[in-house]
């Protein structure tokens, strides 16, 4: 009788086991690009958002208006530029691009910085290619990643020593760029608590080559709802944490899609909130600025 209930209480433990083995486990939080394919961005016309914005330059906090303009291309998935007709032969990438302009005087004199970021249009956290240009009175930098046919950042800068540079960059499939969060948050499975880890390589807007070109472990936190002033209006948005490093940032979203930024704080000094917005003819009009 010992022996039948030493085996039927096996036979519950077993069970217990092979149930909890068998159970299914929730799945990695994971970014949706369903407001990046949204027919919104087929119109022709461009989103234009103007910032106030914050920047510390020689030891001072700069502060001027930033705009970022966001925009559908088809990309020629070979050249990595905007394809023109005819299209024939040719294999068309649709990407968002993202113009962010950072224009500011310094005591000094002033600094231009254009970040132009290409993401894949059916996955913003797939980068395709990024150009950087600074502009100051002592010279030019200009730098340009490609992601194909491998991952390779070209720089030209006036700094010794610098110079003129290529390098291959260890971006692997699931890794970000600084650069391209703006796009590439607004994926995010917004919900209370939820956490998405990736390496993440801090901003290359800059006149020199910089940081070294380390990837970071990086943690992105949803944490939660919030009613935000910006002097643009009050908006429902989602409050997001952003860590990397020695880098903590803060992002928020609109709420409603296709949840444009409204606001960034970071540790750094750096900061944006929104001013201002619209939505323009991008290859008609000449000017983009919002009306104020």
């Amino acid at each position: 009788m010992r022996i039948v209930r030493t085996m039927a209480l096996l036979l519950v433990i077993l069970s217990w086991f092979a149930g909890s083995a068998a159970a299914p486990t929730a799945a990695p939080a994971a970014f949706d690009s369903a407001w990046s394919r949204d027919a919104l961005w087929d119109d022709g016309q461009a989103e234009v958002a103007l910032y106030d914005a914050k920047r510390p330059q020689y030891a001072k906090t700069e502060s001027y208006e930033a705009v970022f303009i966001v925009v559908k291309e088809d990309f020629d998935a070979k050249l990595l530029v905007k394809a023109d007709p005819p299209y024939e032969g040719r294999q068309l990438m649709p990407v968002l691009k993202l113009n962010a302009v950072h224009s500011y005087w310094t005591p000094n004199y002033p600094y231009h910085f254009l970040a132009s970021v290409f993401v894949r249009r059916d996955d913003p956290t797939a980068l395709a290619k990024l150009t950087v240009g600074s502009q100051e009175w002592c010279g030019n930098t200009f730098k340009l990643l490609k992601t194909t046919p491998r991952p390779e950042l070209t720089v030209h800068s006036y700094f010794d020593p610098e110079g003129d540079a290529a390098r291959l960059l260890d971006l692997r499939p699931g890794d970000l760029l600084e650069d391209q969060l703006p796009l590439a948050l607004r994926g995010l499975p917004f919900a209370p608590g939820v956490e998405i880890r990736r390496r993440l390589l801090p901003s290359l807007v800059s006149n020199k080559l910089g940081h070294g070109l380390q990837f970071l472990d990086a943690a992105i936190t949803v944490v939660g709802e919030e009613n935000l002033a910006t002097p643009a209006g009050r908006f429902g948005a989602w409050k997001v944490s952003v860590k990397f490093g020695e880098v903590e940032q803060t992002w928020w979203f609109e709420k409603d899609a296709p949840h444009t930024l409204l606001k960034m704080d970071s540790s750094d000094g750096r900061a944006w909130i929104l001013k201002a917005r619209t939505r323009k003819p991008y290859w008609q009009a000449p000017t983009y600025r919002p009306e104020m």
